[in-house]
């Protein structure tokens, strides 16, 4: 983790984090500073992505809650990434945000196949066909 001195608020990455014991944080402060004004939270993961090429099983869960929308899902060659993606060129015909409401909404995981079987064949000139999805938690 790097810190900056003229930051206020730093994020320290779960997979940092020992889930099965005790964490120790130290802190050095600037001269002049107080150490004990720091403050922690805790913060819950508002959405979740994925990005899983054909003939793979994806797997979507919200940390004990519900899944409660698909604010993106295309089959095909999206573009971007989690928060940022995009339709690519090449896009199935199915509508694939249905098809994973259908199958994801009110669960608090749930896992699909990545197929064509499942969202359509896109014609993708020959390129690998993935399913990009964010869902809200």
């Amino acid at each position: 983790m790097v810190c900056f001195p003229h930051l206020i608020r730093y994020h320290v990455p779960r997979s940092f984090l020992n889930g099965e014991g005790d964490n120790t944080l130290v802190l050095f402060e600037e001269m002049g500073g107080n150490p004990s004004l720091v403050s922690f939270q805790t913060t819950r993961v508002g959405s979740v992505c994925a990005n899983v090429y054909e003939k793979n099983l994806i797997e979507l869960s919200c940390d004990r809650k519900p899944i409660s929308a698909i604010k993106f899902a295309s089959f095909g060659n999206p573009d971007g990434s989690c928060g940022s993606f995009g339709k690519g060129t090449c896009e199935s015909s199915n509508n694939t945000v249905d098809i994973l409401t259908q199958e994801c909404v009110g669960k608090e995981k749930c896992s699909i196949d990545v197929s064509t079987e499942k969202f359509g064949a896109p014609d993708c000139s020959g390129a690998a066909r993935r399913l990009a999805v964010e869902a809200i938690c």
